[in-house]
């Protein structure tokens, strides 16, 4: 029975990277029902207990060593792993997993990357000497791509797919289950299981920027809730989005629902199902609606949202750090209008991104025997 580890941004209670693992899983075991999965995790009884396959401690060097002693193949991914916008260290640590892999003399994939931004000289150059001796990458765009290149990545094979997350079945999450957990918190619901009023969710994170942009979101929520519609904020990292979402509702004149509690990427994937409209800043909120033929707003933060908002030919979202509350209403009020021409407009491209998605599995298993 072959064995994969895969590493990634694991057991921090982040739904989107929960999302993108078993995007993964879900990939490798349709192709290799055989293969046996561990994931290395800050959190390993709680991964276990979400996605029950095995593991293991990701600060522990014994463990991690360990680990890919046993294994047949390393798969780093997926997410933006390679990136020192917030700190130096998570470039340092993901390649010190992949050095060490191969010194094992372990194949490595890296699965369905988003590259950067890489700013930092030592990171470049760290990624030019590590990368270039893996077996086979595969990144979620074409910017990612060009990313690698312009790094000085050329010796492995390079191949755009798309995001693990696009591969997911989401009817493995039930709508009704959704539904519940928002009646739960007082959104209303008629008799025929539908919204009484339209249901917006709001999947904002925190962003160090002195852009006033809570006030901003707040006044276009308000105009929203004015409008008729029911503003649900959906956090999608606990515990640091249900603050900054409370911070947005305390600066709000109209009432709002906050899902102020810990949730499975199931959970807030059936909840989801539940919205007629997404604003989000979290890339993950943006993939799920579109999987299940909701429109959004992007509010974007990080290239990857524009990188993703590209990919399914819509237009880019408002920029946290410059945003307006006339700029994003505007882009509110336009998505309202035309909800039913969106749902058409994203079919075509989400359906070959989720055909992209499932590629990188493919690409991946080569590396079993």
């Amino acid at each position: 029975m072959p064995r994969i580890l895969i590493s990634g941004y694991y057991g921090f209670d982040n739904l989107g990277d929960d999302t993108v693992l078993f995007g993964i899983m879900s990939a490798i075991r349709k192709l290799r029902p055989d293969a046996e999965l561990g994931v290395l995790s800050n959190q390993p009884k709680r991964t276990r207990e979400l996605f029950g396959i095995p593991a293991y401690n990701r600060w522990s060097l014994p463990v991690i060593t360990r680990e890919l002693m046993r294994s047949d193949l390393l798969v780093m991914g997926g997410g933006s792993l390679l990136q020192d916008v917030s700190s130096p260290r998570s470039v340092i640590y993901y390649l010190g997993i992949v050095a060490l892999a191969k010194l094992f003399g372990k194949p490595v994939v890296f699965y369905a990357q988003g590259i950067g931004p890489v700013n930092r000289p030592f990171s470049k150059k760290l990624i030019r000497q590590i990368v270039n001796k893996v077996d086979l990458i595969t990144v979620r765009d074409d910017k990612s791509f060009d990313d690698l290149k312009k790094i000085g990545v050329h010796k492995p094979p390079i191949h755009v797919t798309a995001d693990p997350a696009l591969s997911i079945d989401t009817t493995l999450f039930p709508k009704e289950n959704g539904r519940e957990i928002l009646k739960e918190f007082g959104v209303t619901f008629g008799n025929t299981g539908t919204a009484s009023k339209p249901v917006a969710g709001i999947a904002i994170r925190n962003w160090n920027t002195s852009h006033p942009y809570k006030k901003v979101l707040a006044e276009a929520c308000d105009r929203l809730s004015r409008r008729g519609w029911q503003v649900v904020f959906i956090p999608m990292q606990y515990p640091g989005d249900v603050r900054v979402s409370a911070e947005v509702i305390s600066l709000m004149q109209e009432p709002a629902v906050l899902l102020d509690r810990q949730f499975s990427f199931r959970d807030i994937s059936s909840i989801i199902a539940n919205m007629q409209m997404i604003v989000g800043m979290r890339l993950h909120s943006l993939i799920l609606a579109a999987l299940y033929g909701i429109p959004f707003v992007p509010l974007s933060y990080d290239p990857k949202i524009d990188r993703f908002v590209h990919r399914l030919g819509l237009p880019q979202g408002e920029r946290v750090t410059s945003v307006t509350v006339e700029g994003l209403n505007q882009q509110i009020e336009k998505v309202e209008q035309n909800l039913d021409k969106i749902k058409l407009q994203m079919a075509e491209p989400l359906n070959l991104l989720r055909r992209e998605a499932e590629k990188s599995g493919e690409f991946a298993v080569k590396f079993l025997k």
